[in-house]
């Protein structure tokens, strides 16, 4: 099982990591990042790497 935490005191909603995530998890809602499909998370991490404001940690 994985969590994604989004750090909504860092997350400004560029969108970057939504577009880094090749398996459709993450998503901008009301302004900011969410993971919205967990399940389908393969650990990449590239939303992570795409995030410029370390609001995304993958913990597995």
């Amino acid at each position: 099982m994985v969590f994604i935490a989004v750090y909504k005191n860092k997350c400004i909603g560029c969108s970057s990591c939504v577009s880094a995530c090749q398996n459709e998890v993450l998503s901008i809602e009301d302004g900011l990042c969410k993971a919205l499909r967990t399940e389908n998370c393969k650990y990449c991490m590239a939303c992570v790497a795409s995030c410029n404001y370390d609001a995304i940690k993958v913990f597995v």
